[in-house]
């Protein structure tokens, strides 16, 4: 019986053991569809061998779009290449705070070594800017070679 007891705790133990927890993580990238997108932009891309980054941003000022959105594209990439630079809240934080700023905040922000280490190498592949009603949307496509 005594034998029975440590063989249930055991197995108990290594069940608690292998149990992988999922991250819930979401992270608010502009990945959303619409009719006006650019083809290129609603492809769907095979990443086994690159790091694909696609995203929209959206700003009243064309160079404010663009600015934006290869930054957030940087961070983005770079989570993608090292899982572990910034935890979901620091990701959020990083992207709210750049979508909130103004051209020179954002200038400030790029300053940022760290970021550039981790996504150097990478080329943007596709980058357009269309005007819809006074608003103006950067779709941007960036590409790294996994190694």
């Amino acid at each position: 019986m005594k034998n029975f007891l440590y063989l249930l705790i055991f197995v108990f133990l290594t069940n608690c053991a292998n149990t992988t927890i999922t991250s819930t993580c979401k992270i608010k990238i502009n990945k959303l569809i619409e009719k006006n997108d650019p083809d290129w932009f609603k492809e769907k891309e095979n990443q086994e061998y690159n790091y694909i980054v696609k995203n929209k941003e959206f700003s009243g000022d064309a160079k404010l779009a663009e600015t934006k959105n290869i930054l957030i594209s940087e961070i983005i990439l770079a989570n993608k290449i090292a899982d572990d630079f910034m935890n979901c809240d620091d990701q959020n934080k990083a992207l709210y705070t750049i979508r909130n700023s103004n051209i020179n905040e954002i200038n400030n922000l790029k300053n940022g070594k760290i970021i550039e280490n981790l996504v150097k190498g990478y080329k943007i592949t596709n980058n357009q800017t269309i005007e819809d009603d006074g608003k103006h949307v950067n779709f941007i496509r960036l590409i790294k070679i996994k190694k």
